[in-house]
């Protein structure tokens, strides 16, 4: 393959899930989550792909002998900004990630109280952590959170 070939695939794979995970972040923060199915399978197609250029490209990395010094430069910018929204989209996802996560233990404790079962409480703004993660209060939510 030629070796321009080989970057244009890479920067081409890397573009296209630029573009979803800004699709995905918009989503996430329209809350939009019927949504986030489709462009999540999408996202993971595009991660193989990314994937398997960026092995290729790595393994042969004389491949960006035939590249000039700006598009070079223009590589370097275009993988920082690859990174950025790979980093805004960790944090959009694990933003979500967490307010589902209180507000499902608000519901738990909520019906705890309705309920009168005494035990430990469940703090919806703290997260349970170490052996009382697998306490009573711990298991419920540890339980439903696997089906999010």
């Amino acid at each position: 393959m030629n070796p321009r070939d080989v970057v244009k695939l890479f920067v081409e794979s890397m573009t296209q899930l630029m573009a979803v995970m800004r699709h995905e972040i918009e989503l996430v923060k329209a809350r939009e989550f019927g949504q986030l199915e489709g462009v999540q399978r999408r996202k993971l197609q595009l991660a193989k792909t990314y994937d398997e250029h960026q092995t290729k490209l790595r393994k042969n990395l004389s491949v960006l002998d035939a590249l000039s010094a700006e598009e070079r430069g223009d590589l370097r910018k275009l993988y920082a900004a690859f990174r950025e929204t790979l980093s805004d989209n960790m944090l959009a996802l694990k933003s979500a990630h967490d307010a589902a996560d209180r507000v499902i233990k608000m519901v738990i404790s909520g019906v705890k109280k309705s309920r009168g079962v005494t035990g430990p409480d469940v703090n919806p703004s703290k997260p349970v952590r170490g052996y009382a993660a697998y306490g009573s209060a711990g298991v419920g939510a540890a339980g439903f959170n696997r089906t999010l």
